[in-house]
């Protein structure tokens, strides 16, 4: 897709009313790659080149009950590994690993701490392998306390991390991005924006690129840009593009970013999906959408993804481009929410991916 073209479809994005995508070219098996959790989500893959174990991935949520009993907060992250995509095998702390979906055996690699900003929630990771190392972006919360004029009742931001193994991790000394003082405990709602979280990280350029999303009270939950042209994780790295009333796009929550050849492709799970906007359910509202880019700032959406056949909803796209028996294919990892009625379960019970093949058309 022409740059032209991009721009014009940018401009007439109507945040809702975009339409459903033809999904032919996605082959989508239903294969359950995690299951047997209470709440598990975002799939991050990561794909390291000559290890037995060559695929990695980190999620995040409750692995037994409600929150995790015995560990510091709430949400914490966990660690998996598989050698085709297929098969998992969870980190079950020192050296052991379980390949029955058993998670009461499961233990988490990065928990909570007790800072204002990191108390209650760890999640979203979002991991680049760089240079035999590993680096971490992720979304972190304090307590849910009522915090004015925010979404949530949490005061909450994007922690960066290091790790030489996956599974030992050491996080940054401050949150890359976080809202100002004023904003954090602002004296009433007028021009208020915030709640950085959900971050996508990516080497490109020869620097650090990261994509988010934040709420904006005239357009929802937005995506927004930053960029660190520095040390991954030296205070104040991270500098803020794009935000506030300049978001990339609005309504895009969740937002994974992925480069396939030249061109950037999002993924979310905005509110919108035709024919259930008006559902007193909001969650079902809420399905996999799509949009590219020639350079990740000026973006096309080019349509919602239907949900499996068995699940309300699918959420929280992750994605990864790697090659499986001699084609170049771009996975997408998602999560499917329980749902039901007439009382609605917004968890999620199943990690899954679908894959679409990367052809020279497809990446022109």
């Amino acid at each position: 897709m022409l740059l032209s073209a991009v721009l014009l479809l940018v401009a007439a994005d109507p945040a809702f009313g975009r339409p459903i995508q033809d999904i032919s070219a996605w082959q989508r098996e239903k294969h359950d790659l995690l299951s047997g959790f209470s709440n598990m989500y975002q799939p991050c893959v990561r794909e390291i080149p000559g290890q037995d174990y060559r695929y990695k991935m980190w999620f995040f949520g409750w692995a037994v009950g409600v929150g995790n009993k015995g560990y510091p907060g709430c949400d914490a992250i966990f660690h998996a590994r598989s050698k085709d995509l297929r098969r998992w095998e969870i980190y079950s702390g020192e050296g052991r690993w379980d390949y029955t979906m058993n998670p009461k055996l499961w233990v988490p690699v990065i928990t909570a701490d007790n800072k204002p900003y990191d108390a209650w929630h760890n999640g979203d990771p979002s991991v680049v392998y760089k240079d035999g190392r590993f680096y971490m972006a992720f979304t972190a919360t304090g307590k849910p306390e009522r915090v004015p004029f925010h979404l949530t009742p949490m005061l909450s931001c994007v922690m960066g991390a290091t790790s030489q193994d996956g599974i030992h991790w050491k996080k940054s000394k401050q949150p890359f991005l976080i809202e100002p003082p004023e904003m954090q405990h602002p004296k009433d709602g007028k021009g208020w924006t915030g709640e950085y979280a959900r971050p996508s990280l990516m080497w490109d350029q020869g620097k650090w690129r990261l994509w988010f999303d934040y709420w904006q009270p005239g357009g929802g939950t937005c995506m927004g840009y930053a960029e660190n042209t520095g040390v991954f994780d030296e205070p104040c790295g991270f500098k803020i593009l794009r935000a506030g009333d300049n978001p990339l796009i609005v309504q895009w929550t969740n937002p994974e970013v992925v480069k396939v050849g030249n061109r950037y492709h999002s993924f979310a799970d905005p509110p919108g999906y035709p024919g259930k906007r008006q559902s007193p359910n909001h969650w079902t509202s809420r399905q996999l959408c799509e949009a590219v880019s020639d350079d990740g700032l000026r973006w096309a959406v080019v349509g919602f993804i239907s949900p499996d056949d068995d699940a309300p909803a699918c959420h929280v796209p992750q994605a990864l481009v790697t090659v499986v028996d001699g084609k170049s294919w771009l996975y997408l990892f998602y999560a499917t929410q329980r749902g039901g009625e007439p009382k609605y379960d917004f968890r999620y019970d199943r990690i899954r991916a679908m894959r679409r093949e990367i052809t020279r058309e497809s990446i022109r």
